[in-house]
């Protein structure tokens, strides 16, 4: 089928480039955005799409006619829905990018590293444990601290050896600090995320009316790519590791052109972390995309088909791969800009049939039947730009709809096949996907400083079938008796490019959740809706989804080859803004004024020894009991906490009498291996009875930030000593765990006192910065900190009431910090003065 269209389009391809619509001169300043490094196919982009300016008359007097733009592509405003241009954004032209390897623009290479620490609390997502088969599905009950690590290498050559082309990019991703096992999303080891070759013919189809060479490119072997809005096909640019197929492209024209066609065949990878990735030989996708841009200045439509085709595999451990699909998707995408408003909306309709298991009598999963596939989807964005404003805000609004299967023993399945789309436009948590749902959303983004971009918006969530599973955090209830509101979603994004080299992202949300989900949260018999366990139905998540729940990440990714802007200097003095060898003759800079703002990035270690008490006493039938209370209670109650911390401060100075210095500055860091556990195994005598005793206790600290003034001296115009002092916070989690049981009879307790939540305490300390440019800075700073106690109790009673527990814990979270750190400064006084 995909064929068929394909030699079908490519006719009437012929014809259009056939139009007789003579083609303008060549632009040099235009962008030949196709087959070059991503940065600079998006600038080239982003300047074809502003109209030029009149030319000045000539000697004749009469005015030169209008420069025409080069390109008819115009990227979309609508909120992380811009496709990743087809050589990844982070890549550069080597001939562009370094003057001594001018004229080699046939390679284009790329080093991009990124480190994301993620904190979690209360996430609703299950992990999946492998150490048991079958896997089984866990919840996340305790608060985790990830640290995610992610390196791409990228070589590809163009032009030299055309038409033949070829890329090789590796990735590694890698996490630490969790305490739950690593997912796929997670962790990939050293492994190929594209490896093609590529025919290329320049000219194939000629040009089209703005004189851009209309191409066909013929692709075999591993890729990545984005289509549309990346709700159906993406590369999951925010997850660590990266969505990559093996197949089949082929494309007639550019993005450049006045129409493209993409078409593809190709088999998703799987990702094995600790070994090389193999696609999956059941599952193949294919597809066309034709882009129209010529027809409006105003708007690009693109009609295209998705298909999918599942061959069921009795064998796979998850249920939805053992049944055959057959999806076929057709859609249709269209998006513009009208002056300061702005559209994107996209929809798809899917048929086909797909394979369900069904229940016979009391056995589970007894029977396979086919059922038809019919569901929609559908998403649309529709912002303003105040472009008179100097912060040139955004504002928008944003709806979609995915499709739930409305009844599990009807003959249809209604619930959307999501394909390999990017979670994150509709939720910063990663809680929705395109399937089950109607969200609602009001955004807005503004810059308020030439590299600070902020973005903030508030969510709704609903299922579309109160009858269909919540996907991404497990919860069903197939009566439909559970309601429909999921929640609310807050998040806020800030991004800052530190330099031409490093890039910073911090980001915080907060999900509340609706009726249908905190119903899940009690006891199945204290359930309202329908105690008594049900086939196929979640029973209870223990209390956790009726908690709101707290994601907070910091990213710093660094770019070896820069920000696609001519790197003229030793990169490593470029990015402090040093002077270079050819500027020593030039007069020094005037000494800093220290009454400025800053942000910086910081690294260094913190350790502390708090000690935990635990106090457990026995209440009930037997006064012996005493004695297995006493065998319980933790002998050592020391905790020894010491790891690595790293984050980002920002604060502000302020210069006064001439040589002191006061200001205000706030960080917070990310930590790793500050955690600690003690446990021990007793049995005691009580009451003619032998009883064995397990404890276990542990105490974590998750994250730890302050906020503090400053106060210091100038010893010389560009170092500084100081003292800090002020709040300091923290997220902890101390964990009591006893468990006794009677050698010999049935009796047993558990009891499990928990505090997991933020402290709030002060910090005091002190430290030296030097600023050894203008504009930059570096500082070492050590502070204490002290959180106070973190509190806790639980009461327990034996299965059998032989006797009862009570136990309270308190652990003290206070310590010390030494880091060192890089701000970059912005000059309040130049700033007042117009500098």
């Amino acid at each position: 089928m995909t064929l068929k269209v394909t030699v079908a389009l490519c006719a009437v391809a012929t014809v259009l480039s056939a139009a007789p619509e003579s083609a303008q001169a060549e632009d040099k300043t235009g962008a030949q955005a196709e087959n070059k490094p991503g940065a600079a196919e998006n600038k080239a982009n982003a300047v074809a799409t502003k109209k030029a300016d009149t030319a000045k008359p000539s000697g004749g007097g009469k005015a030169a006619e209008p420069e025409q733009k080069k390109s008819y592509y115009i990227p979309t405003r609508a909120y992380r829905l811009e496709p990743q241009p087809d050589i990844p954004p982070y890549v550069r032209n080597l001939g562009k990018t370094y003057k001594q390897f001018e004229g080699i623009d046939w390679l284009n290479v790329g080093l991009d590293s990124r480190t994301r620490f993620e904190y979690r609390k209360d996430d609703y997502r299950p992990w999946t444990d492998m150490t048991v088969n079958p896997p089984a599905s866990q919840r996340k009950y305790f608060p985790n601290s990830l640290w995610l690590l992610r390196t791409r290498v990228y070589l590809g050559v163009q032009n030299i050896l055309d038409p033949f082309r070829f890329v090789v990019e590796f990735q590694d991703s890698r996490a630490f600090n969790s305490i739950y096992q690593y997912q796929g999303q997670e962790i990939n080891q050293t492994d190929l995320i594209s490896a093609y070759g590529e025919l290329y013919f320049k000219d194939a189809f000629g040009k089209d009316p703005r004189g851009n060479d209309r191409p066909l490119s013929l692709r075999a072997g591993r890729f990545h790519l984005e289509l549309l809005d990346r709700r159906l096909i993406a590369e999951n640019e925010f997850r660590n590791t990266t969505n990559t197929f093996d197949g089949f492209r082929v494309k007639i024209g550019k993005k450049d052109n006045d129409w493209d066609l993409d078409n593809f065949l190709m088999r998703p990878v799987v990702r094995y972390p600790d070994s090389f990735d193999r696609p999956d030989w059941q599952n193949w996708i294919y597809g066309s995309v034709l882009s129209i841009r010529r027809w409006s200045e105003y708007g690009i439509i693109q009609p295209y088909f998705l298909g999918r085709k599942q061959y069921g595999d009795p064998l796979n451990v998850s249920n939805a791969l053992k049944v055959h699909r057959d999806t076929y998707a057709p859609g249709l995408r269209v998006y513009g800009v009208v002056g300061n408003f702005d559209y994107d909306f996209d929809v798809n309709k899917q048929f086909g049939e797909i394979g369900e298991f069904r229940q016979l009598g009391n056995i589970q999963n007894a029977v396979q039947t086919t059922v038809q596939h019919d569901a929609i989807a559908y998403a649309g964005e529709v912002g303003y730009t105040f472009s008179d404003h100097p912060w040139k805000p955004r504002i928008s609004a944003n709806y979609a709809y995915g499709s739930g299967n409305k009844s599990p023993y009807d003959s249809a399945n209604q619930n959307f096949d999501i394909f390999y789309g990017f979670n994150q436009p509709f939720s910063r948590d990663d809680y929705i996907a395109w399937n089950n749902v109607k969200a609602p959303k009001a955004r807005l983004e503004f810059t308020p400083l030439a590299n600070l971009q902020i973005d903030t918006a508030f969510s709704a969530y609903w299922m579309a079938s109160a009858a269909n599973a919540w996907d991404r955090a497990n919860l069903v209830a197939p009566l439909g008796n559970r309601g429909t509101f999921l929640g609310t979603e807050y998040d806020l994004r800030l991004r800052y490019k530190l330099s031409q080299f490093i890039n910073i992202t911090a980001s915080y949300a907060r999900f509340w959740p609706g009726s249908f989900t905190s119903s899940f949260a009690p006891p199945v018999t204290l359930q309202p809706f329908f105690p008594q366990s049900f086939s196929g139905q979640t029973t209870t998540t223990n209390g956790l989804t009726a908690r709101p729940t707290d994601f907070f990440y910091l990213e710093v990714s660094a770019n070896g080859f820069g920000d696609g802007n001519p790197i003229t200097q030793n990169p490593a003095t470029q990015f402090l803004a040093l002077a270079s060898p050819e500027a020593t003759n030039a007069p020094p800079p005037p000494p800093p004024s220290w009454t400025d703002v800053y942000v910086g990035l910081n690294g260094g270690g913190s350790w502390s020894s708090p000690k935990s008490n635990v106090n457990l006493w026995p209440f009930g039938e037997q006064a012996a009991s005493a004695a297995v209370a006493a065998s319980a209670t933790p002998i050592n109650q020391s905790n020894h906490l010491a790891g690595f911390i790293g984050g980002f401060q920002l604060g502000s100075n302020l210069k006064f009498a001439d040589s002191f210095l006061t200001g205000v500055e706030a960080d917070l860091h990310a930590v790793s291996g500050n955690t600690d556990g003690k446990w021990q195994a007793t049995i005691a005598q009580a009451g003619g009875n032998s009883f064995a005793s397990y404890t276990q206790r542990n105490a974590t600290l998750n994250y730890l930030g302050t906020v503090r003034g400053r106060l210091g001296y100038l010893f010389t115009p560009t170092l500084a000593i100081y003292g800090t002092g002020g709040m300091a916070y923290g997220g902890v989690i101390s964990n009591t765990a006893i468990f006794t049981r009677r050698i010999g009879g049935t009796n047993q307790t558990f009891i499990n006192p928990v505090y997991q939540d933020t402290l709030i305490g002060w910090s005091a300390g002190g430290g030296v910065e030097w600023m050894f440019t203008p504009n930059w800075s570096a500082k070492v700073d050590y502070l204490h900190y002290d959180l106070g106690k973190a509190n806790a109790s639980a009461f327990a009673a034996q299965t059998t009431g032989f006797y009862y527990y009570g136990a309270n814990t308190s652990t003290r979270f206070d310590g010390n910090l030494v880091h060192a750190g890089v701000n970059r400064h912005f000059d309040l006084v130049s700033a007042a003065e117009g500098k």
